[in-house]
């Protein structure tokens, strides 16, 4: 399936049209008229954490993850809450296939916050249920996996929502409107930029997993690999490096660019077409295994309807220069100073343009370049117009709520209607992306794209998909 027909079809999703004994009709109208929903909440660390609360506006009935120090802390987290009652009597498993078999049928909606990899199987097996689902950015570990869950939700008709939270909130659509309003004139040009590193300099040595952790089950599909722990120069690979790896994370593409390409999917209608190439300007790999410390990418996407074709960047990790080591860069992955990191060349004209010496732009955004001006926007609560007299007609708007994007998901529910980050709008945004982490596994060089294969590079298809072990392939 192409992304055009993907797109027609998802704005015919027959919401609730299959589903499945956990979620017919009548399970649909008792939510509408009040009935708590039956969660799951698979994977329980610190992005559980920071969402805990919202989705606690319901009845959490299982937590699922395979360090059972990650359960205890969430379940202790959620005692402090206001809504913490709504977790009494939760029962806990370590791998979300057995919560499918002994619980699929009593389970209404499931939050998967686990690493990238498992997001695609645990979306597809709750899907089948009828089962609704919010995942974690990126929504898909490989551009195939995006794909079968697109269709899984399709078929069942579940709500789906992805975890970029920007889109909930007011400066996001006071940013999308004004774009589409004309308040800049045409675009053509869209620079985005990401202060993360979420690369290897190289590989710290074994270590023993946490006390009554099943790292085979961490592992899932992807080759089991050896845990190592926090160090001076890492977070650890459980919880947080894995980012950084090809086997089980996106890199710092696959981190922010989700986040940080929202505005111009969004504005631009970017989804309704895929684009037709992705150019490799720069990429520099440290260590085997892992992803890109710099990747300088350039996406061609054609007209759509009356919007003119747009050429999108993308710019991550430390500028050339500056030297990929624990001087320049943090074990979180955050350069140390701003001006170590791989800009567009665009910031600096338009600071110097604008005279923004004392107010520069923030380490990671989007710049909107028009024929009338130009709009700055970050991937959540900032937005700046150039010149200012542009952003006049928009209304002041609050400060961002972690609760909104999750309250968006559970509201969709009962109102049996998609919520904002359906699958429909985030299978191409993490198609795109994920096109982007092909681009740099390839190297240096343009790959054409009809929307389905890479045309000019056949080799590069082979980085569509990834292996994957026994016992945890996709259904059919």
């Amino acid at each position: 399936m192409n992304r055009r027909s993907f797109i027609k079809s998802a704005a015919a999703f027959p919401l609730f049209g299959i589903g499945g004994a956990a979620f017919g009709q009548s399970r649909a109208r008792q939510i509408a008229k009040g009935a708590q929903m039956r969660v799951a909440v698979i994977g329980c660390g610190a992005r559980t954490h920071s969402i805990l609360e919202p989705i606690l506006r319901e009845r959490v009935v299982a937590l699922v993850d395979p360090d059972p120090a990650q359960i205890a802390r969430v379940r202790a987290l959620g005692k402090k809450l206001p809504n913490g009652a709504n977790m009494e009597g939760v029962r806990v498993f370590a791998d979300y296939r057995e919560l499918f078999d002994k619980m699929g049928d009593s389970l209404d909606a499931v939050f998967i916050a686990t690493p990238n990899h498992h997001h695609a199987l645990a979306t597809v097996l709750a899907a089948r249920r009828g089962i609704h689902v919010f995942v974690e950015k990126p929504m898909a570990h490989t551009l195939e996996e995006a794909r079968a869950m697109g269709a899984a939700a399709k078929a069942s008709g579940i709500v789906t929502q992805v975890g970029n939270f920007g889109h909930s909130t007011k400066a996001m659509r006071v940013c999308v409107e004004s774009i589409k309003r004309g308040h800049i004139g045409e675009i053509r040009e869209v620079w985005c930029y990401d202060d993360r590193v979420n690369a290897m300099r190289y590989r710290p040595p074994a270590a023993k997993p946490p006390a009554g952790m099943d790292w085979d089950l961490w592992c899932g599909g992807s080759p089991v690999c050896d845990y190592y722990g926090p160090t001076e120069d890492h977070q650890g690979l459980h919880p947080h490096d894995w980012h950084s790896w090809i086997n089980y994370g996106n890199g710092s593409i696959g981190n922010m660019a989700t986040h940080i390409m929202d505005a111009a999917f969004w504005s631009l209608d970017l989804g309704s077409v895929h684009p037709l190439s992705v150019e490799t300007h720069d990429v520099q790999f440290a260590c085997d295994g892992a992803w890109a410390w710099r990747d300088t990418l350039e996406y061609r996407f054609p007209a759509r309807g009356d919007l003119p074709p747009v050429t999108l960047h993308w710019y991550d990790g430390l500028r050339d220069g500056i030297p990929f080591d624990k001087a320049h860069i943090g074990r979180n992955g955050h350069p140390a100073k701003r001006e170590y990191l791989n800009l567009p060349p665009v910031i600096a004209k338009y600071e110097r343009e604008f005279h923004l010496e004392k107010a520069p732009f923030a380490p990671m955004g989007t710049i909107f370049e028009g024929s009338k001006g130009v709009i700055w926007f970050s991937h959540h609560s900032m937005i700046r117009f150039f010149p200012k007299h542009l952003g006049k007609e928009m209304k002041k708007f609050p400060g961002y709520k972690s609760t909104e994007h999750v309250h968006e998901f559970y509201n969709a529910i009962v109102d049996r209607r998609e919520a904002n980050t359906n699958f429909g709008f985030s299978v191409p945004l993490a198609e795109t992306l994920l096109l982007g982490n092909v681009a740099a596994r390839s190297g240096l060089g343009k790959l054409l794209w009809n929307g389905t294969r890479i045309t000019n590079k056949p080799e590069a298809n082979a980085f569509l998909s990834a292996p994957v072990r026994p016992g945890w392939s996709l259904p059919a």
